[in-house]
């Protein structure tokens, strides 16, 4: 791994699952290989990282790190206690790092989820390297999915919403848009796939004012990472976007279907490399 202050994190603590009593992480791809092989694979061995976190749970946490310890053993651990969200997660991921490496310096961090395991080297490279020649607080892709034939995963994601000049003011998730988001929204139908490139210190800085989410489950109140955008369009920070030439990178794996889905892509992906 390089020493450049770029680090990742994978963020594996859901308790999502497919097959009964097994985290979906673990499902196979291709070739014995799991999801979660498949993207910690990607982020330690093709992204130009210095140093990646794994975030797990108490659930599935010791079957994940079996599987990827034999494999990734420089990867560093954050364990997430209950299910508080995304956001928190990421910060539990950088607290890790920090702890075990408190030499080296962290300026920026790319978070992934777990479950998302077909992006392309070459798209993430672009984000991060957008990111660092804009100097952005936060930088994410897009889809457009005007341009899709409907029913893609990407339909499902955050809503991107923009003012009248255009410029970005926050990501919703779909079920908490209200009729004035909508019509911002529908001012340019993009959404927001789940890969975040942010600058380390204002994330730390700024999950703290993060409001939590009561999803009304039973589980605790979440704290989610878009959210972070609305805060950084009220500190006038910079955020940077990057439509996602391929939309199906951004599978990401929930059902049987999906799962069916992601090991053809993955398949064909590997064999145009």
């Amino acid at each position: 791994m390089a020493r450049n202050g770029l680090c990742g994190a994978i963020l594996a603590a859901g308790h999502g699952t497919i097959t009964p009593g097994k985290s979906k992480l673990l499902e196979p791809l291709n070739n014995g290989c799991t999801i979660i092989e498949a993207i910690v694979h990607l982020l330690d061995q093709r992204i130009d990282i210095s140093r990646l976190a794994v975030v797990i749970n108490h659930v599935y946490g010791d079957s994940l790190q079996g599987i990827i310890d034999k494999s990734f053993p420089s990867v560093t651990y954050a364990h997430q206690p209950e299910r508080r969200g995304t956001a928190d997660a990421a910060r539990l991921s950088v607290e890790a790092l920090r702890q075990e490496y408190p030499s080296e310096q962290f300026n920026t961090i790319l978070i992934l989820y777990g479950d998302m395991p077909l992006w392309r080297p070459e798209s993430l490279a672009l984000l991060i390297d957008g990111h660092r020649r804009h100097g952005a607080t936060i930088s994410m892709f897009s889809i457009n999915i005007s341009n899709l034939n409907g029913g893609e995963t990407a339909s499902k994601f955050g809503r991107i919403l923009r003012d009248a000049k255009g410029q970005i003011i926050g990501v919703k998730e779909p079920q908490q848009m209200t009729p004035e988001d909508v019509q911002l929204w529908s001012r340019c139908r993009r959404t927001n796939p789940s890969a975040w490139v942010l600058d380390i210190n204002w994330l730390m800085q700024n999950v703290i004012f993060l409001e939590p989410h009561d999803k009304k489950d039973g589980f605790p109140s979440e704290i989610w990472l878009p959210d972070l955008v609305k805060i950084a369009v009220s500190k006038n920070r910079y955020i940077w976007e990057l439509e996602l030439a391929d939309p199906r990178e951004a599978l990401g794996v929930n059902t049987e279907y999906d799962l069916l889905i992601a090991q053809a892509l993955f398949q064909k992906m590997h064999c145009q490399r």
